[in-house]
């Protein structure tokens, strides 16, 4: 209630309300024609205005003169049309008026639809939630109702002609005055732009590619669709057609096209830099009493500087006010995010965040100025003093020892010989036997092969290392480690036509293996 306690009146729900509440021009210039002030200018000027009316009312303490300006702003159905007074019969403007049930929240009040001012009975005003990326500044006709159809397909068609709205003309040389498309499935109360969950909108025959289901399962993150590059300005008198066709609901939609200003980030980060800030004070102290807290152990922490949505250095570190954690986000890389799809939720604790909400965080903006750009994390104390996070380097091998023993950690000796012989992996060590004067010729690596596993244990009980398993020869299978198989030696081809040696050609027979002895004839 606006009235608290004896001649107590608060104003701020009602500023919070005019400022915030989504209120058209049109509606705000009657309030003030309504109270006697000037209707012309801009948004911010009328809001101010009536900003003011209130607090005058409050500091004069006029009950009476305040009642009647909140029942304004809380139900613009009780306004009168400024322009209809002359045909409004014996109406007193100010005068309520008992709204009508059919019309929903808002009476049948124009908000900038049509030159008369009045709005055909039947079609309710809808106000959605305000959003920081654009400023709604008229209505482009009426709204259309998009009824329930629980089987079949339906289309709504509505004819935007630019002669018919003077903004339009506006619209095709100002980059940053956009129509675009809302849809509410409600009229009660301040709605998310929902549309249709099977649903499509064409312009001028031509579909208008754009995402109308927002996030799985987050209400209000659907986008207006922007339909602007699809209409035709010129001529004048050219009938736009815009459509929606829909199936399959449950409940009745509204769907309304509105004249908005776009806010571009980089303007909504300029605001954010310039307006509300968590001083590094209020940080300190914050730090300082979770210290002295004797439940709360205490301890350093790391505090990354990169942005937990982009992964880049932070530029402008920002968190919401009701945030209780030090670690901050990039503005620009937060309000990108929102803008494709509006959910308003800190990336670190999933808490809201919305934009109103949002400040700079002057002690983390004191660490990224003090840091070079290389630095991505330092160490927070518990008394909030920081340094360097310095990072750990890998400790250096150890050096080989100088008697010839090796270590643990040394790699294992491969000898790589010619195909055939087997590799041997061991420990390096100094050997007196081994030669050291080029390298060995066949004959001895066949020798030190032969004689590898005895001088392995040899070496193995003497170093008091531990000992290698096995040789593993890398060029042969283990089908060639058995004993060769004895093939029989082959007969020479003589030409007598019987293949049996003639006693005057003598035979020649290959030298038998090492290992066989050949059988005596």
């Amino acid at each position: 209630m606006a009235s608290m306690g004896a001649g107590y009146l608060d104003v701020e729900p009602l500023v919070r309300q005019v400022k915030y509440g989504g209120y058209v021009n049109k509606l705000l210039q009657n309030i003030c024609a309504s109270e006697g002030l000037s209707k012309l200018g801009v948004k911010a000027d009328l809001q101010q205005r009536i900003i003011d009316k209130l607090q005058h009312y409050v500091k004069t303490k006029n009950t009476p003169a305040y009642q009647r300006l909140k029942s304004m702003i809380e139900h613009p159905s009780t306004i009168l049309p400024q322009a209809g007074m002359a045909s409004a019969s014996s109406s007193v403007a100010g005068t309520p008026v008992p709204p009508s049930p059919y019309l929903g929240l808002n009476g049948p009040y124009n908000t900038g639809g049509g030159a008369s001012g009045f709005r055909p009975l039947g079609h309710p005003r809808i106000e959605f939630k305000s959003s920081p990326y654009f400023d709604i500044q008229e209505q482009i006709g009426n709204p259309s109702a998009c009824e329930v159809m629980t089987q079949h397909r339906h289309t709504v068609k509505m004819i935007i002609r630019p002669q018919d709205y003077p903004i339009l003309s506006k619209a095709s040389s100002d980059e940053t005055l956009r129509v675009m498309v809302f849809c509410a499935g409600e009229t009660a109360g301040r709605q998310d732009i929902s549309f249709p969950h099977q649903s499509e909108i064409k312009v001028n025959g031509g579909e208008v590619k754009a995402n109308l289901r927002g996030l799985k399962n987050k209400p209000g993150s659907t986008r207006p669709v922007d339909i602007t590059k699809e209409l035709r300005f010129n001529p004048q008198a050219y009938s736009n057609s815009v459509e929606m066709t829909y199936a399959l609901t449950n409940k009745k939609f509204y769907l309304i096209i509105y004249v908005v200003k776009a806010v571009l980030v980089a303007d909504l980060v300029q605001k954010l830099s310039t307006g509300k800030r968590i001083s590094e004070a209020a940080v300190l102290e914050d730090m300082r009493s979770k210290a002295r807290d004797t439940d709360i152990v205490a301890t350093a922490s790391a505090l990354s500087l990169k942005c937990p949505l982009s992964t880049l250095r932070i530029d402008l570190p920002c968190r919401s006010i009701a945030c209780r954690h030090n670690q901050c986000f990039d503005a620009t890389s937060y309000l990108q995010l929102q803008e494709q799809g509006p959910t308003w939720l800190c990336p670190i604790c999933n808490n809201p965040a919305p934009f109103e909400h949002l400040a700079v965080d002057e002690y983390v903006q004191n660490i990224l100025k003090q840091t070079s750009k290389s630095i991505d994390q330092v160490i927070i104390q518990p008394d909030g003093k920081w340094e360097l996070n310095a990072r750990k380097k890998d400790n250096p091998q150890p050096s080989r020892p100088s008697d010839g023993v090796a270590s643990d950690s040394d790699d294992d000796l491969v000898e790589i010989t010619k195909s055939g012989d087997n590799v041997r992996m061991g420990t390096p060590r100094v050997a007196p036997s081994l030669p050291t004067n080029g390298t060995p010729s066949h004959q001895s690596r066949e020798q030190s092969s032969s004689s590898s596993v005895p001088a392995r244990d040899s070496l193995g009980s003497t170093s008091g290392k531990r000992p290698i398993s096995a040789v593993i020869d890398l060029t042969s299978s283990g089908d060639e480690e058995d004993e060769p198989i004895a093939r029989q030696p082959k007969r020479q081809f003589t030409g007598n036509g019987y293949g049996a040696p003639s006693a005057s050609t003598p035979v020649y027979r290959p030298p038998p293996p090492p290992s066989l002895t050949y059988p005596s004839r």
